[in-house]
């Protein structure tokens, strides 16, 4: 007998905070001063989110617990940046973007 899609547990919502927001587009900016590529920025970004997408939906709770930070923030790296978010209910929060040698 089928399962019903009440029992099957839903996909968290990613949602960027506008601190988060802005830290990303610093980092279009910044990658686009340096690269002189809109395709470039636009794919690497892509990138970003989709790994985001990828680990987060599947694995919310992947990132380092950071109590440091706050209660229930966590650390997911990406290359050389560090992301931090929380888990709130059905809604995976991310807070901000930063390189690991900038804090």
């Amino acid at each position: 007998m089928p399962k019903s899609n009440e029992n099957m547990k839903s996909e968290p919502e990613i949602v960027l905070s506008p601190k988060a927001l802005r830290r990303l587009e610093e980092f279009a900016e910044y990658l686009y001063a340096q690269t002189q590529s809109k395709r470039f920025v636009k794919e690497y970004i892509g990138k970003i989110e989709a790994y985001l997408e990828n680990t987060l939906k599947l694995f919310p709770e992947a990132g380092t617990p950071m109590p440091e930070y706050g209660e229930d923030i966590r650390r997911l790296s990406y290359q050389r940046f560090s992301i931090l978010y929380r888990i709130e209910g059905e809604q995976i929060q991310i807070l901000t973007f930063y390189r690991q040698n900038q804090p």
